[in-house]
């Protein structure tokens, strides 16, 4: 990221409330998702894609029975998990068409999304649903997939050629495009490897399950920077007088993202496959990121404006991770430590509540590594050298 730019000054409310309606609507799809896994209920129903209204009329239940009646719990997790998936796609679908409204190549940026949409349809739709159960491969219309797939490519080069133009032009919403184009591509490709993971998993096993679950909690952040570029404006910092100061600052916060993306990495080794390797690294930087996130809040004790900026967050963020460090112990415990078989799905609500929070605070703490990387990113500097230092405090 460019650190000596200047943040978004098109913050407006519109904006900001589109991103705040997508973040909502996406934590109970990341709830259900973790639950999905905690319980192991993702092949409960090998029928993919199913329309959004499949929950409701379901043709394979017996009797037609309404599915509040249901009694399988997995089955309604499963598929209430696809019903908001359907409504975190609309709802972001929506919000980078706004995005778009803004540009300099609007039209570029529409046909682009427009694209990727019809594409999407058109590759799911190439999948005979009857058919898919019985013979996978066989199922596949390869003249329509190959179509969707080259208007996906065709949209995704609109949105790319968009962005090449916003940056040249150094307009104030590239920032905010490039990351909204990166969560749109993003639920798109979360969608796909979700139904690719029930539609294949006779085939490639629970790999294309892990790259889901990681790929959802990497959106899940950068839906956070959307909302932290686009408050960016709001009572900054004054600038930081001492560049290597500054720079102490960006290395703190950017060093923790970092770790915070490398511990998703061990924390989907770990959840998915259980890896003896993956234990120990996961635990290592369960350390790590609390001392990490303890030298960002010194850092901002240091000066008032940083403080300002950086110290309710970082706080906020230090408390996250000493419970997520907690629950962390407990799910190991109750997974590793018991002396008996590993059993992959949990078996009771406890161990159930364990893993799902664990989980959830993990995207928590990701989400807030990356606002703060964002934020320290457009600290401004001191134009002249012989500038007062901001005041000590703390």
């Amino acid at each position: 990221m460019n650190t000596d730019a200047k943040p978004p000054a098109h913050g407006e409310r519109g904006m900001r409330n589109l991103v705040w309606v997508s973040l909502l609507l996406t934590l109970p799809l990341l709830l259900l998702g973790t639950l999905v896994t905690t319980f192991r209920v993702g092949m409960v129903d090998p029928l993919w894609p199913t329309e959004p209204w499949y929950l409701f009329n379901d043709p394979s239940r017996p009797g037609s029975v309404p599915f509040w009646k249901e009694d399988r719990p997995g089955y309604l997790i499963e598929h209430i998990h696809r019903v908001f998936g359907y409504l975190v796609g609309v709802a972001i679908l929506v919000q980078t068409v706004a995005f778009g409204l803004k540009s300099r190549s609007m039209g570029v940026w529409i046909f682009g999304v427009a694209g990727v949409i019809v594409g999407t349809v058109l590759t799911m739709a190439s999948i005979d649903t009857k058919l898919a159960i019985t013979d996978p491969i066989g199922a596949v219309r390869p003249g329509i997939l190959r179509a969707g797939l080259g208007i996906i490519i065709a949209g995704v080069s609109a949105l790319f050629v968009t962005l090449v133009l916003e940056y040249r032009e150094k307009g104030p919403m590239r920032f905010v495009m490039t990351l909204g184009a990166f969560v749109f591509l993003g639920v798109i490709s979360q969608g796909l490897l979700g139904g690719l993971r029930v539609y294949l998993n006779a085939i490639v096993g629970p790999q294309l399950a892990s790259i889901h679950g990681a790929l959802a909690q990497v959106v899940f952040a950068c839906m956070a920077g959307l909302l932290a570029l686009l408050t960016l404006e709001r009572n900054p910092p004054s600038p930081m007088a001492i560049p290597k100061t500054r720079r102490g600052v960006l290395i703190w916060t950017h060093g923790l993202l970092m770790l915070c993306l490398l511990q998703l990495v061990w924390a989907v080794w770990l959840r998915h496959f259980h890896h003896p390797i993956a234990q120990r690294l996961h635990l290592f930087f369960g350390c790590l990121i609390p001392a990490f996130i303890v030298g960002i809040h010194l850092k901002g004790l240091q000066y008032r404006e940083i403080f300002r900026w950086f110290g309710p967050a970082s706080g906020m963020l230090l408390i996250l991770v000493l419970f997520q460090v907690l629950l962390g112990i407990e799910a190991w415990i109750g997974k590793f430590g018991t002396g008996k078989p590993l059993i992959e799905a949990a078996v009771n609500l406890g161990q159930a509540a364990v893993r799902t929070s664990h989980t959830l605070i993990g995207a928590f703490v990701l989400a807030g590594s990356l606002v703060l990387a964002i934020r320290a990113s457009f600290i401004p500097r001191q134009p002249s050298t012989d500038s007062k230092l901001p005041q000590g405090g703390g």
